[in-house]
């Protein structure tokens, strides 16, 4: 089983602008004591091209709050970046130069980052095609994560799985419950479906609409997922993900293992809940219930 904490990532989302500082060299420093494989940094985006979204591009950020925690070397979990195959621009040849780019800028800067994950929609697979190719050439892992994966039908999600396994080794292919719409009978359906027709390990990124975020991580590794998303205190806009504390005791963490933990949510994810809130509301639930974006529960009448 391999466990990827994603909260500097999800955290970043929720607030708009890098965590800070404390909390960074407090989590990197909680992380490598508590049994996490791998910590997502965050976004990572072209540096000649636009950014996509808010959020700017983590590395040099964090690199300062990094060498607080190990500043001769580091000897914790593995370091990911997440690449948003929407992005980049269209063509295998664009997308491509693109993603040399990205590669030459994770490889000069000083984070020992090993593992690059591309998020592509269910349906646009073929995207992450040439991006994947250029960035395992440049000695990366590269993970893909099929985004909105519960809207797929059967004849689509055949044909993205038949095109996933098309895109040559991947470290992992996770089932992102962008919608926070799955249930635990269709995870079980999806992992079987992809463990069949992929020659990967099969991970996923569950959301906490329905308050089925735990449930469906347990129920997706008991179907044969061997790698989960989690992030601390579940932070990350609308309902949040899995709980990574929850995840661990799930698992068999001792109490005592978990205290280094619970103090760093005590310190820091506690007051930040406070301020933003994310968890289950009305809205999240109703937008898991209908499978839609949370953006447009507004027009079904709930506030």
């Amino acid at each position: 089983m391999t466990l990827l904490d994603c909260t500097l990532r999800t955290s970043g989302q929720l607030i708009g602008a890098t965590p800070s500082p404390q909390l960074v060299a407090d989590y990197l420093a909680v992380c490598a004591r508590i049994g996490i494989d791998v910590i997502e940094l965050g976004p990572v985006h072209d540096p000649a091209g636009r950014t996509g979204g808010p959020l700017p591009d983590l590395l040099p950020d964090l690199l300062p709050d990094l060498l607080l925690v190990a500043p001769t070397q580091w000897y914790g979990p593995r370091f990911a970046v997440l690449l948003d195959a929407a992005e980049l621009p269209m063509g295998d040849g664009p997308a491509a130069a693109a993603a040399d780019r990205i590669a030459e800028r994770i490889a000069t800067a000083p984070l020992p980052v090993g593992l690059v994950r591309v998020a592509v929609r269910y349906d646009e697979v073929a995207r992450a095609a040439a991006p994947l190719g250029r960035l395992r050439e440049a000695g990366f892992g590269v993970c893909l994560l099929l985004t909105e994966i519960d809207l797929a039908s059967y004849p689509e999600l055949d044909r993205c799985l038949a095109e996933t396994a098309a895109l040559g080794p991947l470290d992992a292919v996770f089932l992102v419950d962008s919608l926070g719409s799955l249930r635990p009978e269709r995870v079980i359906e999806l992992v079987q479906s992809t463990r069949a027709a992929v020659p990967a390990p099969v991970g996923i990124h569950a959301h906490d609409n329905q308050g089925f975020a735990l449930h469906n991580t347990v129920v997706a590794r008991s179907a044969g997922a061997t790698w989960q998303d989690a992030a601390v205190y579940g932070i990350g806009p609308g309902a949040g993900v899995t709980r990574t504390e929850q995840l661990l005791a799930l698992l068999g963490a001792a109490p005592s293992d978990l205290g280094p933990l619970l103090e760093l949510i005590a310190t820091h994810f506690a007051p930040l809940k406070r301020r933003y809130g994310w968890d289950a509301g009305p809205r999240q639930v109703m937008a898991g219930l209908a499978r839609i974006p949370v953006a447009a529960v507004r027009g079904l009448g709930v506030s």
